[in-house]
């Protein structure tokens, strides 16, 4: 039984302390990669980088912790406030890299002949759904919170991955 507890624990530290290393990384790794004019140089941009944002949403880890003996309620309550600062954390930064794709994006528009006036208005619709989707999503982790509902990242993910997409398009070079 002890042990059992002690395992319980284990998991539980060690998942935290991993995802807090994971996001320290990220964050140190961020500040270097500033450009000499001060912005990023987020071409390389994936949403591979935010795959653990739908595993912090999920109930697996919480399902094994509690079935674990020795748990306890104030055990999962940590869990969840931790796995929701988390999650924040990562949606902060998809948030910022949004805009600066969308930054990138207006570029174009401003550097682009008067054929692609179009473009302004995809782009107003993009910053539009994804603040809707966003808006979602908050209000969706706040019900989950109080045990309503269960938030999804998956419309943010698409959405993010369709912009990215759709900016690489309009950006690569015609075929001659």
């Amino acid at each position: 039984m002890l042990i059992s507890i002690m395992l319980a624990w284990i998991v539980t530290i060690g998942s935290v302390i991993a995802l807090l290393w994971v996001l320290t990384r990220m964050a140190l790794r961020r500040r270097g990669e500033g450009s000499p004019n001060g912005e990023d140089d987020r071409a390389e941009f994936s949403l591979e980088r935010y795959q653990p944002m739908g595993r912090l949403l999920g109930d697996e880890d919480l399902l094994f912790l509690k079935s674990q003996p020795g748990y306890r309620s104030e055990m999962g309550s940590r869990w969840e406030r931790e796995r929701r600062r988390i999650f924040r954390l990562y949606l902060t930064e998809l948030k910022s890299d949004f805009r600066h794709l969308h930054r990138q994006a207006r570029e174009l528009v401003a550097n682009a002949d008067a054929g692609s006036a179009g473009l302004v208005e995809t782009l107003m619709k993009q910053q539009i759904r994804f603040l809707w989707v966003t808006t979602a999503l908050e209000c969706r982790l706040a019900l989950q919170r109080v045990g309503l509902g269960k938030a999804d990242v998956t419309p943010l993910m698409e959405l993010i991955d369709a912009m990215r997409a759709d900016l690489a398009q309009r950006t690569s070079p015609l075929p001659a």
